[in-house]
């Protein structure tokens, strides 16, 4: 399996939240449009928080591996 550059999927997403949010408003003639991009929005946000959890939840597993190590205990 590949592994994730978490920094390039964040950028990409946050210009992609940026630009959505220029849409919003700029260019949001009704109600429907501004609730499809309002729900863009909030599914790249969650998107971002649940790579961030991952990201921490990664950080912990290694730095418990890395005691591990140290410790002899392999």
């Amino acid at each position: 399996m590949a592994d994730i550059d978490y920094g390039i999927v964040r950028r990409v997403a946050n210009k992609r939240v940026d630009t959505l949010k220029d849409n919003l408003v700029y260019s949001v003639d009704n109600v429907e449009d501004l609730h499809y991009i309002r729900g863009q929005i909030k599914g790249i946000e969650s998107l971002l928080q649940d790579l961030k959890d991952l990201q921490e939840k990664q950080q912990e597993l290694n730095d418990k591996e890395l005691r591990g190590f140290e410790d002899g205990n392999t």
